[in-house]
């Protein structure tokens, strides 16, 4: 009986050391949520994850705005800001690029802060769905880098759209 029940505990350790080997590497994506016109922490927006355009899981953001998910690298993922009474934001995290072993077992964390625009114009779904930002890694720098010239293209389409609306 003791015999059985020792294999049957290092047969547990065995699984929970294979499940833990086996977890692909990830990376930290973390950062903080504001009110664009009051520059206030939002509690409760919902941080959505899309992974290869595939719905993921979804956590929100605590009472600074604060929120802090992981995503599998070797994969492109979307992250959706929402809030009610706020026109929502998009930002891609590219990691399909090919990796060497010691950057793809490094701890990697990209740090998004994000500030949601009160919905107080209608704005067309397809400006709100294109990512506000796009990262990816740089296989020449060794890191993840945001694209700021697409950013700075996005930033200059977002005000316009604002402007447009505002007149109508």
């Amino acid at each position: 009986m003791e015999f059985r029940r020792t294999l049957a505990i290092a047969l547990a350790l065995c699984l929970v050391r294979m499940a833990f080997a086996q977890a692909p590497p990830s990376i930290m994506l973390f950062g903080i949520v504001d009110d664009q016109k009051t520059n206030n922490a939002m509690q409760n927006v919902c941080v959505r994850v899309f992974t290869d355009s595939i719905a993921g899981d979804s956590v929100f953001t605590d009472a600074v705005g604060k929120y802090q998910l992981f995503v599998p690298l070797g994969q492109k993922h979307r992250l959706a800001y929402t809030a009610e009474g706020h026109h929502r934001k998009v930002v891609e995290v590219d990691a399909t690029a090919e990796m060497d072993a010691a950057a793809r077992n490094q701890e990697w964390n990209i740090r998004i802060d994000i500030s949601l625009l009160p919905a107080e114009v209608p704005l067309p779904d397809e400006l709100l769905d294109t990512p506000i930002g796009m990262a990816a890694w740089q296989p020449a720098m060794r890191e993840f880098q945001w694209d700021q010239p697409y950013t700075e293209r996005y930033k200059q389409r977002y005000k316009q759209a604002v402007k447009e609306a505002g007149k109508k």
